[in-house]
C-alpha cells in the first residue's frame, strides 16, 4: 500500500511498545491514549486505545459530547471523553499490530483495524473489513506527554503524580468492556441511527492502494 511505504518494522527487544502513549487522530481534534487491554494475561500483550482530549469537549449547549450516532440507543449516552475507540490489536511479526478493531463515533460502526509506526511521531491507522484490499488509512500524530485530560481516570492519575500519591492501576479504572474481536464490535452497535451527529474522533480517510 502506497501509504505505508517506509514505515517502521523494528520493534525494541526490551521494553515497552513505542506505539503507546498518547497520539492525535487525523484531523486533529481528539486524541487517543493507546495502552496495553489489561494488565495480565491476553490482555496485557494486547493493545487499546481511549479518547482522553478533546479540541471542543462539548456541544453547542454547553453539553459534554456523548456516543449520540451509536447504533445501540443503550449506549448513546456514552460520553465520547474517555470512550474505547481501538481494541485487541495483536502483535504481527513485522512490528505491526493487527486483528483488533477501530471504533468510528462519527458513523456509530466498528472496523477490523492494524496500526504500525511510520516515524517515532508518526502512525498509520487502518481500518478495513475482512480484507485489507478494500482498507483505509490515516496518519495520527504524537501528542505531548503533559496534554490537558478530558478523562476522569487520567485527570485522577495526574492528580496523583502531581501530589505524590500512590499510582492508580488500571484493573480501578471504570471503562466499558472490550469485544475481542471487530464482528463482535459490530454487533454490539446494531441499531437504528436517529440520534444527533457527534464530533467525530475517529475517520479514516481513502488513501490510495
Amino acid at each position: 500500500m502506497a501509504a505505508t511505504a517506509g514505515l517502521v518494522t523494528a520493534a525494541p527487544a526490551t521494553g515497552k511498545p513505542p506505539e503507546l502513549g498518547l497520539w492525535f487522530n487525523h484531523s486533529g481534534k481528539g486524541a487517543v491514549e493507546i495502552r496495553p487491554c489489561g494488565e495480565t494475561g491476553r490482555d496485557a500483550d494486547r493493545l487499546c486505545g481511549f479518547i482522553v482530549w478533546l479540541k471542543n469537549p462539548n456541544n453547542k449547549k454547553g453539553e459534554p459530547l456523548t456516543d449520540g450516532y451509536n447504533q445501540d440507543p443503550a449506549k448513546r449516552r456514552r460520553p465520547i471523553c474517555g470512550l474505547p475507540v481501538l481494541g485487541s490489536l495483536r502483535p504481527m511479526s513485522d512490528g505491526s499490530w493487527d486483528q483488533g478493531w477501530v471504533y468510528d463515533p462519527e458513523q456509530g460502526k466498528s472496523f477490523d483495524a492494524a496500526i504500525q509506526l511510520a516515524s517515532k511521531s508518526r502512525l498509520i491507522l487502518t481500518g478495513y473489513k475482512g480484507i485489507k484490499f478494500f482498507s483505509k488509512s490515516f496518519v495520527w500524530k504524537r501528542a505531548p506527554d503533559d496534554l490537558p485530560r478530558c478523562d476522569e481516570a487520567g485527570v485522577e492519575r495526574e492528580a496523583r503524580a502531581t501530589l505524590g500519591g500512590p499510582p492508580v492501576s488500571r484493573a480501578t479504572l471504570s471503562t466499558p468492556p472490550l469485544p475481542s474481536k471487530a464482528s463482535e464490535a459490530r454487533a454490539s452497535h446494531a441499531g437504528a441511527l436517529k440520534a444527533p451527529r457527534p464530533m467525530p474522533a475517529v475517520r479514516p480517510a481513502a488513501v490510495a492502494q
